[in-house]
């Protein structure tokens, strides 16, 4: 399954990549499925709001294009019943659909991402016009919301330069649309939009999309940099032109030998993994130590969803290092195709690694193994 053909569908993906990714909005109708109802519903906003402790900004009102400060938070239910929006920020961390939903979308299109929820009332506009520095799906969960998309007038704008430092462009919007239930609507980063529910109230998800850009690799290599005394070493005193230049120049040298050389991108790719992190990751008492083979050989273990795997040789041939769910284990004496096996099935049993590792003690090396990999987070007893 492929979360964001599930996201667009009927529309291909193929040709959302080519004609609007990055580049336009679009907007998506159901056709009459309610796609999202499995994931969000106004019982769950209920629920996060009785059951969970939000602290602004997480918890936000906004009202008449004007976020409102952490105050009116006290008068929650009387700023909804005034028309105040109600913005709960990352979602997707509380509840277990979602976060699932979530780690699909990033293992996917490989990009952080954050899922917020949006309350809206009959005729109220919250937000001005904005642009946002992330690209954007709304998801419609329930009522009707109109919607009105700008072209943009800074491309790729990153993170810390936000629309409140630039004036909203002029002009009819390119994109006006209504969502119903199921409907979904993409903007790129950078594109001004606001929206105003019509005759219900309205319920949307929005799934921010983080991709990487130049400069977060600019930033990555500044960090590693930062390991080589030369690059830490004070640069000549005084302005003198001569002095300066060839120091740069020596610097510049090093840095296109650096950039060059065989392993930067692995490594660089490697860091990238180990941010991908999963949003559930305890499981008591196992983690703990405790209670791991209740069921003897019938234990059953499973791997994380949506987590990417790196797997390399060491340097003396003896073993293999593993990367998955942003930590790293080495494991030695198993054969490589064991060792894919741990990682890539699904769920297993422990009499399944005695029939995978034959020569293998269960006292002496299986049970050691698995107890370890389950301490460490990196496989889970599935109970």
């Amino acid at each position: 399954m492929h979360s964001l053909s599930d996201i667009l569908k009927p529309y291909s993906v193929e040709e959302f990549l080519t004609k609007n990714w990055t580049m336009k909005a679009v907007f998506i109708p159901s056709e009459g499925e309610n796609k999202f109802a499995h994931l969000f519903s106004w019982d769950i906003v209920t629920y996060l709001l009785n059951f969970h402790q939000f602290k602004y900004p997480d918890l936000r009102l906004a009202l008449d294009e004007e976020v409102l400060d952490e105050s009116a938070n006290a008068n929650l239910i009387k700023r909804c019943q005034e028309g105040a929006t109600l913005i709960l920020n990352g979602v997707h961390k509380l509840i277990p659909q979602l976060a699932n939903f979530a780690d699909q979308v990033k293992y996917n299109l490989g990009c952080g991402v954050q899922v917020n929820a949006y309350c809206s009332w009959p005729q109220k506009q919250g937000f001005s016009s904005h642009y946002d520095t992330h690209e954007v799906f709304i998801l419609q969960i329930d009522g009707t919301k109109k919607w009105y998309v700008f072209p943009d007038t800074f491309k790729y704008p990153l993170t810390e330069q936000k629309s409140s430092s630039f004036q909203p462009p002029e002009g009819e919007p390119y994109l006006t649309c209504t969502l119903s239930r199921g409907d979904v609507l993409y903007i790129p980063r950078g594109h001004w939009h606001y929206a105003i529910a019509l005759d219900e109230p309205s319920l949307h998800l929005t799934l921010g999309v983080h991709c990487r850009t130049g400069i977060d690799f600019i930033e990555w290599l500044v960090n590693q940099l930062r390991q080589q005394e030369d690059w830490r070493k004070s640069m000549p005193l005084g302005l003198e032109t001569r002095a300066i230049s060839g120091c740069l120049d020596n610097l510049t040298d090093r840095l296109n030998k650096y950039v060059a050389s065989s392993n930067i991108y692995d490594d660089y790719i490697s860091y990238l993994d180990s941010l991908c992190k999963p949003i559930a990751r305890y499981s008591l008492p196992y983690q703990a130590g405790f209670s791991i083979f209740a069921r003897g050989t019938e234990t059953k273990f499973r791997n994380a969803k949506f987590q990417r795997l790196r797997i390399s040789e060491q340097a003396d041939g003896s073993g293999y290092t593993i990367i998955i769910a942003g930590k790293e284990v080495s494991l030695r004496g198993i054969p490589i195709s064991v060792v894919e096996k741990l990682f890539t099935t699904e769920t297993f049993t422990v009499n399944d690694v005695l029939n995978w590792l034959p020569d293998f003690s269960l006292e002496i090396d299986i049970i050691p193994l698995l107890s370890r990999l389950v301490v460490e987070g990196i496989i889970f007893v599935d109970s």
